[in-house]
């Protein structure tokens, strides 16, 4: 089993701890071989959207991968329009890009951060999170987005974009008090004492939410953290 995807997390947090709403698809990336019936195969998926009622746009990954740096051409759907052309987009680039093996396409509400930033191809950079954890304890925590991890596609970006990264990135107590507490949970929650990372982003109304979790070790890391090093 990989812990790591979100098959095996999601079930046993939903109900407790506050994250997208989320619908898992379970499909194998030769479900889409024939081009004669991916057609039906995304009614399908639209149906069983629309009977959950996640709403567009949407997040859309597959259980480990989402190649989020081309947003709205794999991973945000803006409307039903672009669902086909992101399912294959996305496809398409785990294979390029990561090439594990495919069991689900999952389906989010989308959360929209307050941002003033975007990067990449278009994608809101919010207030999100990184806390790793192990023995369902707190190891240490980051910014999710270092200065270093931000690239535009576009050239319209706004010149003080740092500063503006800066302030995004400023964990004040009461923040660090709530994910502290929501990581330790969440380690309960899957009853494991692994080595875990668990993402969080903050909506435009403040609420904070899990958003990805994975493997310790399969997880950026910034090296000069001391749990990093202590790890290697």
């Amino acid at each position: 089993m990989d812990k790591s995807a979100i098959t095996y997390w999601y079930p046993l947090i939903k109900e407790i701890i506050p994250t997208p709403k989320t619908v898992i698809i379970p499909v194998s990336i030769h479900d889409f071989d024939d081009t004669d019936t991916i057609g039906n195969i995304i009614n399908i998926i639209q149906t069983i959207l629309d009977k959950e009622r996640i709403r567009y746009p949407l997040f859309m990954k597959t259980d480990t991968y989402s190649a989020k740096w081309y947003w709205s051409d794999s991973c945000f759907v803006e409307h039903k329009g672009n669902l086909r052309a992101n399912i294959l987009s996305l496809l398409s680039l785990n294979q390029d890009d990561d090439c594990r093996p495919i069991n689900a396409l999952v389906f989010k509400q989308y959360i929209q951060p307050e941002t003033k930033l975007s990067a990449f191809n278009d994608m809101p950079i919010g207030k999100e999170r990184r806390y790793f954890i192990e023995n369902k304890r707190v190891l240490c925590h980051h910014p999710y987005w270092e200065e270093s991890s931000i690239e535009f596609f576009k050239e319209d970006y706004p010149e003080d974009w740092r500063d503006i990264l800066s302030d995004l990135n400023v964990e004040d107590a009461l923040e660090v008090e709530i994910l502290t507490r929501e990581s330790e949970l969440f380690a309960t929650l899957i009853d494991d004492n692994g080595y875990f990372s668990v993402d969080f982003m903050q909506g435009i109304a403040g609420n904070w939410y899990i958003i990805d979790c994975a493997e310790g070790h399969k997880s950026y890391h910034n090296d000069n953290c001391p749990v990093f090093l202590d790890k290697q």
